[in-house]
């Protein structure tokens, strides 16, 4: 399911910082824990389960925010509304419920130097649109917040990957079932060969980094390098329906790898330039 929030902004100036996706993750948090702490309790301390890998399977989009000004660390809000999309991988029984928990909601955010009130003024749900057609589906996707994919080292942190890295395409797509596994506790190489899923990073709209701090100025800050990104992907549709929903790549419950389906502008087979397809 996903909803498209709007949020009334109850400050005469708001200035929020540029880093909040921390903070609005809490929010999200805050609100399932007030209405249902068991189900809020299995998200944030358990999650969804492969065995050896926790999901959350939510994503929400950055803050859309059609007029504002960047002042240094620090986005002024030119506007008395502006839009939040949340998206959760969830049983239907529970969309109607999760869809009433936030109207008329009210939180803060933003840190010590700077703060604004919202209150979500509306709350509607909005279909997920797949593109009809066979078997497996080809889409395009474009973030609209960043996209993180990690490499496991022996020791030391995970290793964060550039779009350009040759194992970034087969990592997004093992994230991808593994989720799918999770979920439903199916084990989709069992349905699908792995052949039949690609990954292609879209040559005619460069990547851009976006450093993204989390919980800034305390003491446990850190700081993660994601990717504004168009890719496209071929896979069955259930696991499109997957990372549209759950979120594409890792950190999804954190405020990372929301994105959009966009109309190709040609055909797949007749996509120019160089990227190179992945395959698992």
């Amino acid at each position: 399911m996903q909803l498209q929030l709007t949020l009334e902004c109850r400050e005469s100036a708001p200035v929020i910082p540029l880093n909040y996706q921390y903070e609005l993750s809490a929010w999200i948090y805050r609100v399932l824990r007030e209405a249902d702490a068991g189900y809020a309790r299995f998200l944030h301390d358990e999650g969804y389960s492969t065995g050896t890998k926790l999901f959350k399977l939510f994503c929400f989009s950055n803050l859309e925010i059609p007029e504002y000004s960047i002042e240094k660390d620090r986005i002024r809000i030119l506007m008395d509304e502006v839009g939040l999309s949340i998206r959760f991988c969830v049983f239907h029984a529970l969309e109607g419920f999760i869809e009433g928990l936030f109207y008329r909601q009210e939180f803060w955010l933003g840190d010590r130097r700077s703060r604004v009130h919202f209150r979500v003024k509306s709350v509607r749900a909005v279909p997920l649109e797949l593109p009809a057609g066979q078997e497996p589906l080809h889409v395009r996707i474009r973030t609209r917040s960043p996209l993180l994919v990690a490499r496991k080292r022996l020791a030391g942190p995970d290793e964060y990957l550039t779009p350009e890295d040759p194992d970034f395409g087969a990592l997004l797509l093992r994230n991808l079932l593994d989720k799918y596994k999770a979920f439903t506790q199916i084990d989709a190489s069992e349905h699908w060969p792995t052949e039949s899923l690609t990954f292609r990073l879209c040559s005619d709209r460069q990547p851009r980094s976006k450093l993204v701090s989390l919980k800034q100025g305390t003491p446990q800050e850190t700081r993660v390098r994601g990717w504004m990104m168009d890719f496209e992907v071929t896979a069955p549709r259930e696991l499109i329906v997957i990372g549209m929903l759950a979120g594409w790549g890792r950190a999804n419950s954190q405020g990372f790898g929301y994105g959009d389906i966009l109309p190709f502008r040609q055909k797949p087979n007749e996509l120019e330039g160089d990227a190179t397809y992945t395959t698992l």
